[in-house]
């Protein structure tokens, strides 16, 4: 046992070592950019993604809420892949679930890599697929907001486990919460806003959460 651990302290060691000499060498430097709970400090890009998605769901009485999910998913659009999930795009929509739904196709790692391309490059799909999801949502649950926010996050699984009823729970708050700062953000700025389409051109230009 204690030889063992001596090999495991002696491998963290090496690899240890081994890391700070590539980064060393290639220069390689890792930083954060971006706000995602200050709308004053968002960047104009962000501000973009944030009023496509309200008007994309505005005429349904869902702007708000497209925004904010845009708001939490990927910090409107800084953050735009999830690959615990895996998701992808403004939303974070679910990749093998679009795939499902939406392909006719069986889920392969090459057309998960497509899909999540498209959801990146693509917002007008991604809220094509996002403002699907929530009238699927809206019907199972007949207008409740907090269920339907709660099952655009968990699906079924919160009505039948405590533990995901938790996390989806905090889920609808969170987005509840930012639901009420767009309602005084948006209409103080829209005058100041010319629609258009986000441009999130490829993965480069993206980032990882």
């Amino acid at each position: 046992m204690q030889r063992r651990l001596l090999r495991l302290v002696y491998t963290f060691v090496l690899s240890t070592i081994f890391c700070e000499y590539v980064f060393a060498k290639t220069n390689v430097d890792i930083k954060i950019k971006g706000t995602c709970t200050d709308l004053q400090k968002f960047s104009d890009k962000q501000k973009d993604i944030l009023f496509y998605a309200y008007y994309y769901g505005k005429d349904h009485g869902l702007g708000y809420l497209m925004a904010a999910i845009a708001w939490k998913e990927s910090c409107a659009g800084e953050y735009l892949l999830n690959f615990s999930d895996p998701s992808a795009g403004i939303y974070h929509n679910h990749i093998p679930s679009v795939i499902k739904k939406y392909t006719k196709y069986k889920d392969s790692s090459f057309l998960r890599n497509v899909v999540g391309q498209m959801l990146i490059a693509n917002p007008t799909f991604a809220s094509s697929v996002t403002l699907d999801n929530l009238f699927y949502w809206d019907k199972i649950h007949k207008g409740n907001l907090e269920k339907i926010i709660k099952s655009y996050n968990r699906g079924f699984s919160w009505q039948q486990s405590s533990v995901a009823n938790k996390s989806a729970t905090a889920y609808y708050n969170d987005v509840a919460n930012k639901m009420r700062e767009l309602q005084t953000f948006i209409p103080l700025n829209i005058d100041k806003y010319k629609l258009r389409t986000p441009i999130l051109e490829s993965l480069k230009n993206s980032q990882i959460r």
